[in-house]
């Protein structure tokens, strides 16, 4: 059952590492412009509260790529 759980979410887990490597990789560089552009961005993000449930809920498992579902 373990075995089966670990193949069903290993496409999703590689799928967030990958995003969460490139969020480190963002905020490594320190260059002006870009950092007011990230700021702005999640700040944004942070008033759209669809987005946000959606993007909690994939984090958790329980939810499609939180973009088209």
């Amino acid at each position: 059952m373990l075995k089966r759980y670990e193949n069903d979410r290993k496409a999703a887990n590689v799928a967030m590492a990958a995003l969460l490597d490139g969020f480190q990789k963002m905020y490594s560089v320190d260059f002006g412009p870009l950092n007011v552009l990230r700021a702005a961005a999640f700040h944004g993000a942070q008033y759209i509260s669809p987005l946000k449930k959606n993007i909690i809920s994939y984090a958790m498992g329980d939810a499609k790529w939180p973009l088209f579902s």
